[in-house]
């Protein structure tokens, strides 16, 4: 990349490279970084999203960056090249780069700021704590960092929770977009009810114990409202809202519509093509760690769900599914 963009060295100018890259390396740590951030509730097709968009030239899908440094370099856990994320040579240097020039245990400490920065309501970010403004800088640098290593200047975190995407709206140097994914949540109440077991190979990083109905129903309800609130909070010309039903019916189509509120175009047609191909992506479904993936709905729920639960879910929480377009009685179009 260095040889691409420098002038040959000749006897006259023996000496203009290095100052050359010096400076090519200070614009780009203070560059603003361009970030699509998908929020939404588990289950509701926000790693297949950002598969689809990180097929993009110019786009990186990086999975859960929250996870980062939450579990997965700490645990050695799997990126979707199909290598341990330590041994992936794209996240090795995005973290050699991001803890060069920290202390020692830097990494246990972001975590621990995470903790009081990212949540929801947050007082390490609501009040300015101190530890902020490092964590901050700290977060910056890594996205920074993730560009830079990765060469595509836009960047997908599919952290999904809101919180985390509204300490993201605080930092300058962020030039933040928000993509909320919704799903019927009865669809995801039934995915959910299904559980899990432990299989590192395959993505799942722990077991998956099933959830119960009305957990499922109070959780989609607070965090799809707190994904509306952050919508108002990044305004409408930064925001948009994506049905995992018409995704799944047109994936082109509606990453065309993602792309278009970062400013790029759609740079594959819209039929036929072959399947996605997972690339870096850390944590999220364990769709992530298949060679390539033909994206297709799972609306089992309508079939297999019984009767009563399917009632149960849309009478706790009507008035969400049908701003969202979802009917209320099974058989009726959504």
């Amino acid at each position: 990349m260095t040889d691409a963009i420098l002038p040959l060295r000749d006897a006259e100018t023996p000496l203009r490279t290095e100052p050359t890259v010096k400076a090519a390396s200070r614009t780009a740590e203070r560059a603003t970084v361009k970030l699509i951030y998908v929020a939404g509730y588990g289950r509701s097709g926000t790693t297949l999203i950002d598969i689809a968009l990180g097929e993009h030239p110019a786009i990186m899908g990086a999975g859960e960056v929250t996870t980062l440094a939450r579990h997965v370099w700490d645990k050695d856990e799997y990126c979707a090249c199909g290598a341990r994320v330590r041994d992936c040579p794209e996240w090795k240097a995005i973290v050699t780069r991001w803890t060069q020039g920290e202390p020692e245990g830097f990494l246990a400490g972001y975590r621990r700021t995470q903790k009081w920065t990212e949540a929801l309501v947050a007082p390490g970010r609501l009040f300015r704590l101190p530890g902020w403004q490092d964590h901050r800088r700290r977060t910056v640098k890594l996205l920074r960092g993730m560009a830079m290593v990765s060469g595509r200047p836009i960047l997908v975190d599919s952290s999904k929770l809101p919180g985390r995407a509204f300490a993201l709206a605080a930092m300058p140097g962020i030039d933040l977009h928000v993509v909320h994914v919704v799903r019927d949540g009865r669809g995801v109440a039934w995915s959910l009810m299904k559980g899990h077991r432990q299989s590192v190979e395959k993505g799942v990083q722990r077991e998956l114990r099933p959830k119960p109905l009305l957990y499922t129903a109070l959780r989609w309800s607070m965090v799809n409202l707190a994904a509306e609130w952050l919508c108002r909070r990044v305004g409408p010309g930064r925001s948009i809202r994506v049905r995992y039903e018409d995704f799944v019916d047109d994936p082109r189509g509606e990453i065309g519509r993602i792309v278009a509120l970062v400013g790029e175009t759609p740079h594959l047609p819209a039929a036929d093509l072959a399947p996605f191909e997972p690339q870096h992506q850390v944590a999220g479904s364990r769709h992530r760690m298949q060679k390539s993936l033909t994206i297709r709905g799972d609306d089992k729920w309508k079939r297999e769900m019984p009767g009563w639960k399917q009632r149960l879910f849309a009478f706790l929480c009507g008035p969400l599914l049908r701003r969202y377009g979802y009917a209320l009685r099974s058989g009726d179009a959504s």
